[in-house]
């Protein structure tokens, strides 16, 4: 009997060890520890509270930076030369309506700067600010950027609460992340959720690669800060997907990486300077480059532009770009951002391979046309900017636009209150002659502009959705 009761008693403490044993590999791997991301085990501001994630600590850390902003729009009555005669062949819609709007920023510095979306304020005639605490603030229009769509503000004040910019490219998928803003017109609303997925190109902007995240984004948050659990801002909200209109957890921030640059140049130029090839590309994948006779992915050469950056350096159709500056490069987007990123001027090298041949080519890059510069030989030379982006239209151009002609050069932006908008130029006009000459390029118009004396008028004739007419310009004195 006690034999049995020894025995018994051995094979539960036994037991007991094992169950130990393995109760300690399973924490260790993993499977019945609490379910923590890795920045939130290390993260000062959490805890946890309840069982559960507390993000209280870094909601009271980060709120006070942001803001509601608060835009009013005018539809001007009277935008320029040749209103009146235009309105006789157009369908303008009525003008001199007030149109408010609000959305969400926050303050990236002590001395007032504010980052919001450029969609927030475009085309704002006043913008006002209102803080945690309900003052409220006059705010300027520093610059905008649409093809990023961030625009930065200034306030008056100084020792205010901001938010630093984290980087982006460090962040992953799974990892937590807060969304603060002003949804649907309710004060400062935080919501939680992951990154669901990074690298998105959604087509709605020049220069995107925006992250997915399913922490709720409405109308309002727009502007409004995507925080990481160190307290950092990792994306800017900016956009849903969703049919119905509200939250389905499918939001898009545009990353910090981003928004870096795009302030940078705001802060110092009040516009955003770009470095530019000059070429249309298309991207190859592993597959396709095979079929090429390729050994790796990479961007192919569709089109070189005339006296472009590309073409100066040598650059060919049918080159296919592997890497910039010994960075590999196999999307698109990768390498209209990383040229973006360089300055005009500065030297890249470029690895491709024309057909079997690896080669290296160096570029002088050029400045990206975000706005038309051009220089008057009057009695006193001068350069102004005109405000507008033009592009020679093609057929391509003609069907992703669903313009009526082919001909021309395109009018892909305008910028507010530029001479181009105070003339009455609108996106999608098509500038068909200028001075009775028929235009083929933008070169072209470039060359008759730079024969004008500052403060005169050129004659444009354009055609708006299939209407044609003429518009007088007058160029800046």
């Amino acid at each position: 009997m006690k034999k049995t009761g020894l025995i018994a008693g051995i094979s539960f403490f036994a037991g007991a060890v094992f169950f130990a044993v393995v109760c300690g590999y399973l924490y260790k791997i993993n499977l019945v520890q609490p379910s923590l991301s890795p920045q939130v085990a290390y993260a000062d501001t959490m805890n946890l509270k309840g069982g559960g994630l507390n993000f209280a600590p870094l909601v009271k850390k980060v709120r006070p930076a942001v803001v509601k902003v608060l835009s009013l729009t005018k539809i001007d009555k009277d935008r320029g030369a040749g209103e009146d005669w235009l309105d006789k062949f157009f369908d303008f819609t009525p003008r001199g309506e007030k149109i408010p709007g609000v959305g969400s920023g926050f303050f990236i510095s002590n001395d007032g700067y504010i980052i919001t979306n450029n969609h927030v304020v475009e085309n704002a005639i006043k913008v006002r600010i209102k803080t945690i605490n309900q003052k409220e603030y006059a705010a300027r229009i520093i610059g905008t950027d649409p093809r990023t769509d961030l625009a930065l503000l200034k306030i008056d004040a100084n020792n205010v609460p901001f938010i630093g910019l984290g980087d982006s490219n460090k962040a992953e998928v799974g990892e937590w992340v807060l969304a603060i803003g002003n949804p649907l017109d309710q004060d400062l609303t935080v919501t939680a959720g992951i990154i669901s997925a990074k690298g998105r190109q959604l087509g709605v902007a020049d220069y995107e690669d925006f992250l997915q995240t399913d922490a709720a984004i409405n109308a309002g948050n727009s502007g409004g800060p995507l925080i990481d659990m160190e307290g950092k801002v990792i994306g800017i909200n900016s956009i849903i997907f969703s049919p119905s209109g509200g939250n389905i957890g499918i939001g898009f921030a545009i990353p910090s990486s981003i928004a870096e640059k795009v302030v940078r140049d705001l802060k110092s130029r009040g516009r955003v300077v770009r470095g530019y090839l000059g070429i249309d590309i298309q991207a190859l994948s592993e597959s396709e480059a095979k079929d090429f006779e390729l050994p790796v992915a990479g961007i192919l050469v569709v089109k070189v532009e005339e006296d472009s950056p590309a073409e100066k350096a040598g650059l060919k159709k049918y080159d296919h770009i592997i890497a910039v500056n010994g960075k590999n490069v196999k999307t698109s987007t990768q390498l209209s951002m990383t040229i973006a990123e360089v300055s005009p001027g500065e030297i890249v090298t470029l690895t491709i391979y024309r057909g079997k041949q690896k080669k290296n080519i160096k570029v002088k890059l050029g400045e990206a046309p975000d706005t038309m510069k051009f220089i008057t030989q009057g009695e006193q030379s001068r350069s102004f900017d005109l405000g507008m982006i033009l592009v020679e239209n093609s057929p391509r151009l003609a069907r992703e636009y669903g313009l009526k002609t082919s001909m021309g050069i395109l009018v892909k932006r305008v910028e507010r209150r530029s001479t181009a908008d105070r003339n009455d130029i609108r996106e999608l006009d098509v500038i068909l002659e200028a001075d009775r000459e028929k235009l083929k390029n933008v070169g072209q118009l470039r060359s008759i502009i730079s024969r004008k004396k500052p403060g005169s008028s050129l004659l444009l004739y354009i055609n708006r959705d299939g209407r044609e007419g003429m518009i007088k310009f007058r160029l800046p004195k």
